[in-house]
């Protein structure tokens, strides 16, 4: 099994990351169960979202709140915010930013689906701000595999919807680095720098590792997840 993550995770006794293509296609959660089996994570504890771009997080405080939203319909979000152990969350992309935030003291976490309408939408900014607000204090953030600003193109009414800072003009198209955008978001939630990690993982670029959306135009899906030990 093949999992991209931070070391920095399971030192705050955090069992996460985000699975390469060569794990399968996740659209499915019985293809997802073995995988957590394997982790010895018991699948039943891991949370699924319905996601629809947005900016809304679901938040965990207690486990009869997380068995409730368990035993009902997959709901409408596009993140997690979990305060408890023994429960985690996972989320789907192809090309979307899996954006990992945690209490490096072993606190709160939070996993959230950005894609570029969640990021214009400051959802990373939100779920830093959300993260401080549920008792974090300091906070490590780590990007999982999405694409970067060589395959993200975008015609001038994506571009528009984000600042100048982040447009990679290159010949004579516009190309959107989330990765800066996301980091900016961050560090104006009041993250530090240096505890944010986002190494170049490219999902478009890369077709030997990650499924891609923009490259394929097929729906498969690599599964992020997080789980509080």
């Amino acid at each position: 099994m093949k999992i991209y993550t931070d070391p920095r995770l399971l030192a705050a006794g955090i069992v996460g990351g985000t699975l390469s293509r060569h794990n399968g296609n996740m659209c499915d959660t019985d293809a997802q169960t073995p995988v957590y089996k394997e982790l010895d994570i018991p699948p039943q504890h891991i949370l699924h979202l319905h996601q629809t771009h947005s900016t809304h997080i679901l938040t965990i405080n207690t486990p009869l709140q997380a068995q409730q939203i368990a035993d009902t319909p997959v709901q409408d979000a596009d993140g997690w915010l979990f305060t408890l152990s023994g429960w985690g969350g996972a989320i789907l992309t192809a090309d979307c930013v899996p954006l990992f935030l945690w209490d490096s003291n072993g606190g709160p976490f939070s996993l959230t689906h950005c894609g570029w309408r969640g990021v214009a939408a400051k959802l990373p900014f939100q779920a830093a701000v959300a993260l401080k607000k549920a008792g974090a204090e300091t906070i490590c953030a780590w990007l999982g595999p999405h694409i970067q600003s060589c395959c993200f193109e975008v015609q001038a009414d994506v571009a528009e919807q984000f600042p100048s800072s982040c447009h990679r003009p290159k010949n004579g198209k516009i190309f959107i680095d989330l990765t800066a955008e996301i980091i900016r978001q961050l560090t104006q939630a009041g993250i530090s720098e240096t505890d944010i990690k986002a190494p170049y993982y490219c999902t478009c670029g890369d077709k030997e590792n990650f499924f891609s959306w923009r490259r394929d135009h097929i729906r498969q899906n690599l599964l992020s997840f997080m789980y509080k030990l």
